[in-house]
């Protein structure tokens, strides 16, 4: 406990000798009197972890920087499903980017002023359970016949993983663990959207023209205010002419960890 006290220690040192570094100019007098005003609690530090050894060491600077990485950074999380953890925005933008960005793609083709034909076929490319989530497979241990040892094929609608991916999105850029997904500025817009779209696909089924144009723009605006929010571009962007790859991007750090 004592050794994790003068890890921590110096990594707040650390980050002090780095703010020096980074705002005050090189060569002035204020600059070398603030990092000299530093060192001398560093090696008070360096002394108290070496106790009982006869030796007077000096920290540099990489020796703080190197105890700083030993630091837990939990701070670095975003607040969340998982908080505490290891969910981040950044890491929540590789997961989701590219399915959220595949279902804007997919709902800008449900445009009423599209031809009817075309505008069917993506309403059913929309809202059909066409994605697969999960195969059939055979269960390794099963006494009973073949039908119940065969688990079921799961497949999802382009819709529903846009209700998940959107909610999963806005949700990491919560800032305090204890606030509830409901007063997150980000999930109350991707839910306005939501209850627009549902409105969209009554209009349709009811052959109501003029209420899927209403529906259709409003879910639209809803949608750029949710984009605006998550930075990602509005839907007017030529980015969103063309499909995405939906696979989650992974950063690896050697080895098999990968975030």
């Amino acid at each position: 406990a004592r050794l994790a006290a003068m890890i921590r220690r110096l990594a707040l040192l650390a980050t002090l000798l780095g703010l020096a570094d980074a705002f005050v100019p090189h060569g002035s007098r204020s600059r070398s009197a603030l990092v000299h005003s530093l060192r001398p609690a560093c090696e008070t530090c360096a002394l108290h972890m070496n106790e009982g050894a006869e030796m007077a060491a000096t920290i540099t600077r990489r020796s703080i920087f190197t105890a700083a990485l030993l630091v837990p950074m939990a701070s670095w999380a975003s607040g969340g499903a998982t908080a505490g953890k290891f969910t981040s925005i950044p890491i929540a933008k590789r997961r989701y980017y590219g399915r959220v960005q595949e279902a804007v793609y997919e709902f800008l083709l449900l445009d009423p002023a599209r031809p009817t034909t075309e505008a069917a076929e993506s309403y059913a490319e929309f809202f059909g359970e066409n994605i697969l989530v999960r195969n059939s497979k055979k269960k390794a241990i099963c006494s009973g016949n073949d039908k119940a040892c065969q688990s079921q094929e799961k497949r999802t609608s382009r819709w529903e993983d846009m209700k998940l991916t959107m909610f999963l999105l806005g949700n990491a850029f919560r800032i305090d663990s204890s606030k509830s997904p409901d007063r997150i500025k980000q999930v109350q817009q991707a839910r306005k959207f939501f209850n627009e779209v549902e409105e969209l696909k009554k209009s349709t089924i009811k052959g109501d023209d003029a209420g899927r144009k209403t529906h259709f723009a409003a879910a639209r605006g809803l949608l750029d205010d949710f984009l605006d929010q998550v930075d990602l571009p509005p839907t007017s962007y030529e980015v969103y002419k063309t499909p995405f790859d939906t696979s989650a991007q992974k950063v690896c750090a050697g080895g098999n960890f990968c975030i």
